[in-house]
């Protein structure tokens, strides 16, 4: 057996067990060991399901076998009969041997028999005959024990494995009590099997407790480490990352573990899930399994010692004393299974003559003996009668070939002819099979090897060999071979290699793994019916989904043939009709095949033709959740936690509670209805009692629904603000109706029972739970006995749907009446129980599920149910809605939902469209507006379940069908969230990309930016729910004792039942397949520098601003707005986030030479954040679009960083210049020079009167260095200069680690020179300078209320001086920050309908000869500040100025609009233009008025949707750059605007950094 295959039996992978080698390979003695250890297990679950058919029989057997093998000295065992021994009950009993081996008890009402695993010595003198003979020491002596093949046996290493159990004891008052046995093989593989044998008090199940534990290895010390996912137990998770692994207690039985050698110690705690309890050892630490990795008396392994020929003339007998060194000692073996397997493999090896065999051969007929006695126990035999045949030597096994394959192998050549298939074929067949037929076909210009063999075991061995340079699937499922019709496979098949999985209902799919160049393989084992004549049924697939078959024709396989006979009908005729149901019995018993329930003919749909709607005739700008300040209607609160109590009687009374609350809740607006809607939600998570001990009648819970969904129906109407939280609640509540709809379910469920003849067991329990307190319930339940039926009677498929939707054995349990018993039906039932049980869930749904598809359309079009007890329904249609347009987009949506997503998809956005007349918001009116809004309830929720369920597929779709998909998708998330302005424009930029991919234009680029703009929006509507629910939810919750965890993940949980939640799952999805279009890689890299440092994740840069890092540290941060400054110690940050290339942020990384790179990848996003603690060199691509991540072995601090690794200064040579007052208030441009003024002054006057007409320079007037020192001087100041001064000092000095306490200072001193009063010298100077300059004076600084308003802002803008960045970058780089002075620029501000910055050499790349720019709509505030999402880039040859590359469109949905004349203040320090310091973004520029944020719509704009316009605007704008670049005779950073009329303004330039 290959270790594949071995591995997959053990659920271990065996490429990821850490004591084996990375390789294709496990080691001889590993092999043999899970080799052996599978054999064992398989046996001896044959043997408990054997042993129960005659207990005392097989004990008499076991006890005469016992004796008999005892005396015998060719083929016994020593055995002994504990006669002392006797135990009055009955049953399978373990007790531990003296050698940790296990002895198995078979006990019987009088005696009890054991028999006896004892350990075994070397006898060296059995060497000498080719033979072992050991003895073994008992209570009686010594037994001399059977001699031991070392031609088969001793070729395979084992030795004894050493067994241990303690008990261990909790501390505290818990009470829990475990039970840890650990067992050690001779490879050193632990096995530790842990059992709480007392739980926590107050814990009722063992599944509530869960084992927090980690293991501990000699080369990491007390550190935890993890296992491989597959080595997991089963419920098992990681716990944050890596931390630790958390696994669920089973419902009974240990908790198993299987560990390398190299594992010390098992530590671990408990933790009770339900109460968020930690319990320790007694001693107050971790629970500790210490592992001994050494077995006792273990020898080296030696090489396989070859069976010794039989001496002849010419080879005479070798004597031996010892085994030599080379020589493999031989170990007995003591299980008497083991012992029974090896004998049988022992007797079939000398039957073929003896021959050396390759370990797979050995495996082969190792398998084939375990397969032999579980087909002799199958057939009635006990162990110890099939011991005693093999004692006789009465081995009566099938025959075997004997051209096993040895441990030589040929190297495989490419088949031509069926005979080299047949050799391959012949290579891989295990030896425990017979060939019955093979044949070679020739298909899609391939040759198809097919091979069928019948295994000893029974079943069939069915090998499949293609010639083919495609990869490929068998698509595969069982049939008979008088049918053809596809079934699943039987339970218990395997496969080689092992990836194989469940494609659909009827049919499996297996990889055909390539064993060579061009040849694929595949075996399946499959245990068949052979007596029922069954085969399997298949076809082949390639990844491109070829279907490759039989011609017409799907590919046969079975015992009898490849070809599939079709039955005659013949007619029988019966005498009695016990002769035919006792036939019947036979048949089903032979061929469990369900009889066909005819259905319903579909009615055939097609595509349906979308009208032309206006995106924006879907505009809800009411309804959106207000309340984001997290208020809580506490009275409310309070006010449903006292109605609780009366509420669990019966749904009936919650309804009609909830109904009286409505007006009250109304009164407290959306926090009132939130209280509600918390409270229902509670009720459908089943976290509240739904029935207690009340019966009432399915009519009166169905009238109390219709009242309380009427009530919501009116709010939803007259308040259309409400709109979003009465749909949360009515999503959570039936339909209900009045009068006959409710009274049928109880009606009706009799007469299900009467025509069907099922009125006992499961279907009378049910029924008496529908007739004392039906309930939402009863919708999966009746699901479920359909399925059932389906499946015909496959009790799996019942449970997997019930707990598919929450309800488990122990929910039926506790209803009042109780549901206890499992379905069971007869064939002849399966027709009309189908039929009825059909009719009946149409019943249930009508009252439980309002958002259910089928049954909201029905009610809307109007349905009628036959008369049942003498009472018809009839619904009518809804007046007005109910139209055959409606009728036809229904029909498509409901018949097509699980056929074609796209199409599907298109019919419910369609009918969504038509209710929009009713649904909008004071949409027309309409008597039966209720049904209308589930009606658009189902089908929101219809189209997120139609996504999600075809989420798998749409790789394998076109990208322009995946484009419309997402385009679906998106409107349909636009009619269910109100204030969906932004999601709007995002649908109307899609239809651009859809046009563009329509015509095969560039749409890629496009696509990226409006996924990009859409996930921002998704992450605003997911704060927006947390924001208005949880609190409230919180402050609920914990008074009605909701499970801590449902809690903690309540608005999560409700977000991901929105129709936000498929955008989501599609954007990511789309994001790789957009990306390959576009040639975009996973990464960008924003900063370039190799580095290494330890993973840090944070939510977010700006919350780390203050920390200083002791070692050189890689911050995944998830949020990053492009303002922030770099953290001391850190040397690369990684985001998802998007800042902009040419962000204050992004600009400081490449100063400081830190690495700054954005991650598009979520699941390489994912696996950096699991590095958490590691560390790591990062080396980006020269291109900026890949990023190496290797994980170093050794500290971080034996490699060399370039960026920002220490606190240390970036240049000794860099200092401030202190600039005192010149004693000059104001300054004209004219007068700008380095003493009065920084770097975007003097820049702007150098190019007046030396640009192109093309350029226009805004007027200027400058308040010098050292003016904001003069004002604080005159008398009037002399108290804030007295509080400003100690203010100052006290924040030189303070510990800026201390984050909290260090803004609150900050806040302080910008609050104390905000006091500062204007003198009116300056006042006077400041107005004569601007009417020089002709800007526009506000008026007086300290009388007219504009002149105020200016005063203000310059005040602010001499406060930045203290901004928290600017203080730390100065204090990062040794910069005295008191040496800096604040001038201010005052300049008119250009009302801009574009900003721009533009870097005279591309920093991505640092190309001299290559212009790098962003774009933004509205003021340039939006490029550089905090603004969600990315500018249009471009990039432009200076050698071709005319042909700009655009890189990325916008994706920034906000901008700033100035709609009205006003003036700006920026800050001009003499710290900003440093060389080697990017001072730049420090320091804050203001505007007087404020601008206006407005979403931005790049659908209508034509720099986005005209190429011709975009690409002039851009090669003007880069035309520019490299004409003030050469004026100013350095690399610039420039800064600029389109004015409304065209005009292109410069606004400031300083150079490069």
């Amino acid at each position: 057996m290959a270790p594949p295959a071995i591995c997959r039996l053990l659920h271990i992978p065996f490429k990821m067990y850490p004591s084996f080698p990375r390789g294709r390979h496990l080691s001889p003695p590993a092999l043999h060991f899970f080799t052996r250890l599978i054999l064992y297990i398989d046996v001896f679950i044959a043997i408990n399901i054997s042993r129960y058919r005659s207990c005392a029989t097989r004990a008499n057997s076991v006890a005469r076998c016992a004796r008999a093998r005892s005396t015998s000295s060719s083929r016994s065992r020593a055995s002994e009969v504990d006669a002392d021994g006797l135990d009055r009950s009955v049953g399978l009993a373990r007790v531990r041997g003296r050698s940790g081996g296990m002895v198995r008890v078979l006990s019987t009402a009088g005696a009890r028999v054991s028999t006896a695993v004892e350990r075994t010595r070397w006898d060296g003198r059995a060497a000498r005959r080719g033979t072992g003979r050991a003895t073994t020491r008992t209570r009686g002596g010594t037994v001399t024990r059977a001699r031991a093949r070392d031609g088969f046996i001793a070729t395979k290493e084992e030795s004894e494995g050493r067994m241990s159990e303690r008990e261990l004891v909790a501390g505290g008052r818990s009470g829990t009590t475990l039970l840890a046995k650990t067992k050690t093989n001779a490879q050193g593989v632990h096995t530790v099997s842990i059992t709480m044998t007392n739980a926590p008090e107050g814990v009722e199940r063992a599944r509530d407790v869960s084992l927090h534990w980690g293991v501990l290895r000699e080369e990491t010390g007390q550190t935890w480490q993890m296992l491989p996912t597959e080595l997991h137990p089963p419920n098992t998770k990681y716990y944050e990352g890596d931390k630790a692994m958390r696994s669920a207690f089973p419902v009974w039985g240990p908790i198993n573990l299987v560990l390398d050698p190299k594992v010390t110690c098992v530590e671990f705690a408990l933790y009770v899930e339900k109460t968020g309890q930690w319990i320790n050892a007694a001693d107050g630490g971790d629970f500790q399994i210490v592992l001994d990795s050494t077995p006792s008396q273990q020898q080296p392994s030696r090489p396989a010692l070859p069976p010794q020929p039989a001496p002849t003339a010419s080879a005479p007998k070798v004597e031996r004393s010892s085994p030599p060194a080379n020589e493999t000692k031989f170990v007995p073996i003591e299980d008497p299974v083991e012992r029974l397997i090896a004998d049988i493999a022992h007797a079939e090896w000398e039957k073929v003559g003896s021959p050396e065999l390759s370990a797979q051969a050995r495996d082969d007929m190792l398998r084939s003996a375990a397969d032999h006695i579980k087909y002799k126990l199958a057939k009635g035999m006990t162990l110890e009668a099939i011991a005693a045949h093999v004692g006789n030597g009465d081995v009566a096994t099938p025959a075997v070939q004997k051209d096993y394959p040895t441990t030589t192998q040929s190297p495989i050549t490419k088949p031509s002819s069926t005979e080299d298939f047949e050799k391959m074929a012949q290579v891989r067949a295990t030896g425990d099979s017979d060939v019955k037929w093979s044949k070679l076909y020739n298909e899609s210009g391939m040759k198809i090897y097919v091979e069928t063999r019948e295994r000893r075991g029974g079943g069939l061995q069915l090998q499949v060999l293609a010639d083919s340079n495609e990869e490929l699937i068998i698509h595969w499922g069982v049939t008979q071979i008088t049918d053809g019709s596809w079934r699943p496979p039987p339970h218990g098949f395997s496969t080689q290699p092992t990836k194989s999985w469940s494609s659909s209902g009827s049919s499996w799919e297996t990889e055909i793994a390539q064993v060579d160049n061009s040849i694929r393989a595949v075996t399946l084992d499959v245990p068949l019916n052979v007596n029922a004549r069954e085969g399997v049924v298949f076809v082949l697939r390639t990844t491109s989904n070829k279907w490759i078959k039989n011609g017409s024709e799907d590919f046969f396989a079975s015992l009898d043939g490849f070809t599939l006979e079709r039955p005659k009908h013949q007619k029988r005729e019966h005498k009695h009709k016990e002769e035919e149901h006792r036939k019947h019995d036979e048949q089903r018993k032979v061929e469990p095949v369900a009889p066909q329930v005819q259905q319903k003919p579909k009615v055939k749909v097609t595509a349906i033709k979308r009208e032309r709607w206006d995106v924006d005739d879907i505009a809800l700008d009411q309804g959106i959740f207000q309340n984001l300040g997290g208020y809580v209607a506490q009275d409310m609160v309070d006010k449903i936690c006292s109605a609780e109590s009366g509420a669990t009687r019966s749904l009936m009374h919650r309804y009609n509670a909830g109904a009286d609350m409505l007006e009250e809740m109304l009164v407290n607006g959306e926090p009132g209805l939130t209280a509600l809607f918390c409270w229902f939600r509670f009720m459908a998570l089943r976290q509240l009692v739904w029935n207690n001990d009340y019966n009432i009648k399915p009519r009166e819970i169905s009238a109390a629904q219709a009242r309380m969904t009427e009530g919501l129906s009116a709010i939803y109407r007259n308040n259309p603000e409400h709109r979003d939280m009465v749909r949360l609640i009515m999503a959570t509540i039936g339909r209900g109706g009045a009068g006959d709809v409710g009274q049928r379910i109880r009606d009706e469920i009799l007469a299900v029972q009467q025509k069907n003849n099922c009125k006992g067991g499961m279907m009378e329990e049910w029924h008496q739970k529908l007739h004392n307190n039906t309930s939402p319930d009863d919708v999966p339940i009746c699901e479920a006995l359909l399925k059932f039926i389906a499946a015909d009677c496959d009790i799996n498929v019942y449970w997997a749907h019930l707990h598919a939707n929450g309800i488990d054995a122990e929910r039926m349990k506790s209803y009042d009446r109780q549901i206890c018993s499992e379905p069971s039906f007869n064939r002849d039932q399966y027709e009309g129980l189908t039929t009825d049980l059909t009719e009946y869930l149409r019943t249930l749904k009508a009252v439980h599920s309002g958002a259910d598809l089928d049954s909201a359309a029905e009610a809307c079009l109007g349905y009628h149910q036959d008369a049942c007890k003498g009472k018809e329904i009839n619904i009518p249609p809804i007046h007005e809605v109910a139209s055959e347009r409606l009728a036809e987009i229904l029909a498509v949506a409901r018949e097509l939902r699980t056929e074609d997503p796209l199409l599907a998809l298109e019919a419910m956005i369609e009918a969504r469209r038509y209710l929009w007349t009713w649904t909008r918001p004071n949409g027309k009116s309409n008597d039966r507006i209720k049904d209308v809004i589930y009606l658009d309830l189902a089908l929101e929720g219809a189209a997120r379940s139609v996504v999600e369920g075809s989420l798998e597929s749409l790789p394998n779709r076109s990208p322009y069908e995946v484009l419309r998909i997402t385009g679906l998708v998106i409107e349909n998330l636009c009619m269910s969230t109100s204030g969906n302005h932004e999601l709007r424009i995002c649908l109307k930029e899609w239809q651009n990309v859809l046009e563009a991919a329509r015509r095969q234009g560039d749409w890629a680029l496009q696509g990226k930016a409006v996924c990009d703009r859409l996930q921002n929006t998704l992450g605003e509507i997911s704060q927006r729910y947390i924001d208005a629910l949880q609190p409230t939810a919180l402050s609920m919750g914990d008074k009605l004792g909701v499970d801590g965890h449902v809690l903690g993940l309540f608005s999560e949980e409700i977000i991901r039942g929105t129709a936000a939640a498929p955008l989501s799952q599609m954007l990511r999805l789309l994001d790789p397949i957009i990306r390959n279009v576009a040639d975009m890689g996973n990464w960008q890299i924003v900063s370039n520098a190799e580095c290494a440092g330890v993973v840090v994740p944070v939510a977010s840069l700006a919350e780390v601003q203050n920390v200083k890092y002791s070692e050189p540290t890689v911050t995944i941060a998830d949020r990053v707005g492009g303002e922030e400054d770099i953290p001391v110690g850190v040397v690369a940050i990684i985001t998802p986030d998007m800042p902009d290339v040419l962000s204050h942020c992004a600009v400081r990384a490449r100063n400081e030479k830190v690495l700054f790179a954005t991650v598009f990848d979520a699941n390489e996003l994912e696996r950096m954040k699991g590095m958490a603690g590691k560390s790591v060199k990062l080396n980006p691509s020269s291109q900026g679009d890949d990023l190496q991540v290797d994980v170093l072995s050794s500290s971080v601090s034996n490699v060399s960083n370039t960026g920002n690794s220490t606190a240390a200064p970036i240049s000794a040579d860099i200092s401030i210049i202190k600039r005192p007052f010149q004693g000059k208030f104001v300054a004209t441009s004219s007068e700008f020079t380095p003493e009065l003024v920084g770097g975007k002054s003097r820049n702007l006057q150098l190019l007046r009167g030396r640009v192109s007409d093309l350029i226009k320079l805004p007027p200027s007037v400058a308040m010098p260095f050292g003016t904001f020192d003069a004002i604080l001087d005159i008398p009037e100041n002399a108290k804030t200069k007295e509080q400003l001064t100690l203010l100052v000092s006290d924040l030189e000095k303070y510990d800026s680690t201390n984050s909290d306490g260090f803004k609150n200072l900050i806040k302080e001193v910008k609050s104390s020179i905000g006091t500062l009063k204007p003198s009116p010298e300056l006042s006077a100077n400041l107005q004569k300078a601007f009417e020089a300059e002709s800007l526009g004076w506000p008026g007086d600084l300290i009388t007219t209320e504009q002149g105020q308003k200016a005063w203000k802002t310059i005040l602010n803008v001499w406060a930045s001086k203290y901004n928290e960045r600017a203080v730390l970058s100065c204090k990062k780089a040794s910069l005295n920050h008191a040496d800096l002075s604040m001038a201010v620029l005052c300049q008119p501000v250009v009302c801009a309908r574009y900003a721009f910055v533009l870097h005279t050499v591309n920093p991505q790349n640092n190309d001299a000869n290559e212009i790098y720019g962003e774009l933004v709509c509205g003021l340039g505030e939006a490029l550089v500040g905090n603004f969600p999402g990315r500018a249009l880039s471009f990039k432009t040859s200076k050698n071709d100025l005319d042909k700009p590359t655009v890189v990325g469109f916008p994706s920034k949905s906000k901008g700033l609009f100035m709609e009205k004349d006003s003036l700006i203040f920026r800050s001009d320090s003499n710290g900003e233009d440093l060389e080697g310091f990017a001072g730049a973004g420090l320091y804050d520029s203001i505007t007087m008025e404020e601008a206006t944020l407005k979403n931005v719509d790049y659908s209508a704009d034509n720099l986005i949707t005209d190429e011709d316009k975009r690409q002039k605007l851009l090669s003007t704008i880069s035309k520019v750059a490299l004409e003030i670049e050469t004026l100013c005779g350095s690399p610039q950073d420039i800064e600029g605007a389109i004015s409304d009329d065209g005009q292109l303004w410069i606004v400031q330039t300083r150079p490069q950094v």
